[in-house]
């Protein structure tokens, strides 16, 4: 988020928290994305592929779906997590846990924008309680240094589904600006089947999903914040509809931020989205 957006957001998620201390970015620079360059993106991609092939430690159907009704069964991860930084072979990531999570607990994943893994997880943390994420499991990912990198989210949710009893249904993507094409990557490619619903918030380029809603065997939810760039938010929310997706009306999201980059209204309307959202 560019530093004039900074205060108001600081503000919102003070109203909306209680807390006054959170850091406030709830997205970033578009200039600042296109300067990360296409040699980049595409070596980052490349870098942890065989990480994220490692497979899931709890099985799915025979078409890769994780099974309905269900969850992962992993145990041994720590609960009262704040933000610390974990790894996952050479990924490295930031983690939100409950006290006390449910068992099976809803997952987000999440890449952030330019503002970065940790300044996204206080935001995360700040807007949990008025957004129903706060009981979610929530887990971060550096935009900038994964950028075009789906293969590391694919890496985490491996992790975490180990590590936690991850509920099958409640599983959640949120990529955000600079973290765009790898959220694209593994929310569209590489493991579409494991998210309920998808938000692209900030977005800065477009794709489309691929499989449909009948080859999956479900209809996840999707949206698109635009954060000003109309065209590749309505290029994914076309190919999300022909996909057979569920979406909100308006989509793209049309409320307050909708038409500029980084604004926190547009990114508190992702964060709730996902409340209350299932597969089925």
């Amino acid at each position: 988020m560019s530093p004039r957006f900074a205060l108001v957001f600081a503000t919102l998620l003070a109203a909306c928290s209680g807390d006054d201390t959170t850091t406030a970015d709830g997205g970033d620079d578009a200039a600042e994305e296109q300067a990360l360059g296409n040699d980049a993106s595409a070596d980052a991609a490349q870098k942890d592929v065989g990480a994220a092939a490692d497979g899931n430690s709890d099985a799915t159907t025979q078409s890769g779906v994780p099974p309905f009704g269900s969850s992962s069964k992993g145990t041994g991860g720590a609960n009262n997590v704040s933000g610390a930084t974990q790894t996952a072979g050479t990924i490295t990531y930031r983690l939100i846990v409950p006290a006390s999570p449910s068992v099976p607990s809803p997952l987000l994943i999440v890449f952030s924008g330019t503002e970065g893994g940790a300044t996204m997880t206080n935001n995360l943390i700040g807007v949990g309680p008025s957004t129903g994420t706060s009981g979610f499991i929530r887990a971060v990912l550096d935009g900038v240094v994964y950028n075009g990198n789906g293969a590391a989210g694919a890496t985490v949710l491996d992790d975490l589904r180990a590590k936690y009893d991850i509920d099958n249904d409640r599983t959640y993507l949120l990529s955000e600006s600079a973290g765009t094409t790898a959220g694209l990557q593994l929310g569209f490619h590489l493991r579409e089947p494991y998210f309920a619903a998808y938000w692209v918030n900030d977005i800065t380029a477009s794709d489309s999903p691929a499989q449909t809603a009948s080859q999956i065997g479900f209809a996840p939810w999707g949206q698109v914040g635009p954060g000003g760039d109309f065209t590749d938010a309505n290029t994914v929310v076309a190919a999300m509809t022909s996909a057979g997706y569920r979406l909100p009306n308006p989509a793209p999201y049309a409320g307050s931020g909708a038409g500029t980059h980084g604004d926190p209204n547009q990114f508190i309307a992702a964060v709730s989205f996902f409340s209350g959202k299932t597969r089925k």
